[in-house]
């Protein structure tokens, strides 16, 4: 049984200018331990789906499963007790500005009712978890993007959720900070068994850390499967449109453009100059995206070579075992 299962969701606000659809016929299946991605680009529908997950938005049609339990069935105090066990997280984390951090952390143990004494023994140990013990005193003016994103986190783990979600938690923070509160989200997933969505804009949180992916589109889900298969083999406009880089692509006179996908070869094969010396043909590389994980290549590399020499190119792709896709 899913964790979190979207059943024929859609959700219609009502406007002094009319009626808008924001999110149209949704069906998803989040399983217990996913880390599970939402993508697409501002205005889409992300965070409004995000917010029908734990019903701070109440669909127009159709439903969430969360645990197998019907969420438009629950009483009042039932859903209550139901978003205990789904943390969130938020671009802007708002963090209680009057209140240190682990008087931010206490805050969801006090409304659950929990005695002071117990709420700070929990919001100590998670301030242990995210890396934060030596500034429990701290008010949030007084902390980084990151170190207020790691309280956030530490808030939303209070009630022993079953799942986080995480509204584009990453989106104001640097490339740096970003790596680091992901890596943090997944070492939650791992070591604590939480259930991760996040919704992103960004492909490349998407790469580092979701194992599944839906990509959503005007509204809709244009496409959905593990991560590796659409990075590899993209099929809608927009997953196309997210994953390849702009302006990477441009037809030349005789050349065919091929994207290769690096995901389990070594970093240390010199592919495109064994490629060269092996064909015996010029490649203008376009575009390359890649980084060594442990000694793996990972990521996308964009090149071109000769319309005579495809066939070369091609025996030579399949004989390492890369993938590759020629793009028009």
């Amino acid at each position: 049984m899913p964790l979190v299962k979207i059943q024929d969701l859609s959700k219609t606000f009502h406007t002094a200018n009319g009626d808008v659809q924001a999110l149209k016929n949704i069906n998803l299946s989040i399983e217990q331990g996913d880390i599970f991605g939402i993508i697409g680009l501002s205005g889409a529908g992300k965070s409004t789906l995000v917010r029908c997950i734990n019903f701070l938005e109440i669909p127009t049609e159709g439903t969430v499963f969360f645990e197998g339990k019907d969420l438009t069935e629950l009483t009042h105090k039932e859903l209550l007790k139901a978003r205990q066990s789904m943390g969130m997280i938020f671009q802007g984390f708002n963090l209680l500005e009057q209140r240190t951090a682990i008087r931010n952390i206490c805050f969801p143990l006090e409304i659950a009712g929990v005695s002071k004494r117990d709420a700070e023994k929990r919001a100590r140990e998670l301030l242990k978890i995210v890396g934060l013990e030596d500034r429990e005193k701290s008010y949030p003016s007084q902390l980084s993007g990151g170190q207020k994103q790691r309280v956030a986190i530490a808030r939303a783990l209070a009630t022993n959720p079953k799942v986080l979600l995480c509204d584009e938690a990453t989106s104001a923070l640097d490339p740096n900070t970003t790596r680091s509160i992901l890596a943090l989200l997944k070492e939650i997933n791992e070591t604590m068994g939480v259930t991760v969505i996040i919704i992103t804009h960004e492909m490349s949180v998407i790469e580092q850390i979701c194992n599944r992916v839906a990509v959503i589109d005007k509204s809709r889900i244009v496409e959905e499967g593990s991560v590796k298969d659409i990075f590899a083999n993209p099929k809608s406009d927009m997953a196309k449109q997210l994953i390849l880089p702009k302006n990477a692509i441009h037809s030349l006179d005789n050349f065919k453009t091929v994207r290769l996908v690096f995901d389990g070869l070594s970093s240390y094969e010199p592919v495109i100059a064994n490629l060269i010396m092996e064909c015996n043909v010029p490649a203008n590389i376009m575009y390359a995206n890649t980084k060594d994980v442990n000694g793996v290549a990972a990521g996308e590399m964009i090149i071109q070579v000769p319309d005579t020499a495809m066939d070369k190119v091609s025996a030579y792709f399949d004989r390492i075992g890369i993938k590759y896709k020629e793009e028009i």
